[in-house]
């Protein structure tokens, strides 16, 4: 069973949808319902999603992320990227004083990574959040690992050590072609 906790974003029953369709145990509780969760035994990962609002918001989320086993597959989108970056020691900005709501990125060349297979973050993919970490930020040299980044702010990172992914974009918006493939490597991390 995959762990899919809502942080009440319109983007959750996109994300929900897609792993649904692949056939998957998806088990969804809101953000609010963590504290009822006791055992990890039937749990194969966990995806945080994505989220109204800055990650200090979110106390519960950040209390039971410290909760996850480190060997457990962790996925992190949008807001619940900012959540896996915020745990881990990350100061969290205004990336833009415009919304940015809807504006593709393209990424290509991105740094090798522990978790994604080569050219699997190259592509097109569609940002919806105005908040995110600074590639300067000390968390980049410690124990987190800036996999891409666009002026200045990280887009995708994972954690040096364990299976624990997160992208600052929507890769379940059909705005994002390369999209199918980031989740993908999400599943791969359970199988």
């Amino acid at each position: 069973m995959i762990l899919f906790v809502d942080h009440y974003d319109s983007f959750s029953n996109n994300l929900i949808s897609w792993f649904l369709s692949k056939g998957l145990n998806l088990c969804i509780k809101s953000y609010h319902e963590l504290d009822k969760i006791d055992s990890f035994d039937e749990i194969k990962g966990v995806i945080y999603s994505p989220g109204p609002g800055h990650p200090s918001e979110y106390t519960e989320s950040l209390k039971f992320y410290k909760k996850i086993p480190e060997i457990m597959p962790f996925l992190g989108v949008c807001l619940g990227h900012q959540l896996l970056l915020y745990s881990e020691g990350g100061k969290i900005t205004q990336i833009s004083e415009k919304p940015i709501h809807g504006r593709q990125i393209t990424l290509s060349n991105p740094i090798p990574s522990k978790f994604f297979l080569e050219n699997e973050l190259d592509g097109t993919f569609v940002l919806y959040n105005s908040l995110g970490c600074k590639i300067d930020d000390p968390i980049f040299k410690e124990n987190m690992l800036a996999l891409a980044f666009e002026e200045g702010f990280v887009l995708a990172t994972e954690h040096k050590v364990y299976p624990r992914i997160g992208v600052q974009f929507h890769p379940e918006s059909f705005a994002s072609p390369g999209g199918n493939t980031i989740l993908n490597s999400f599943l791969r991390l359970i199988s």
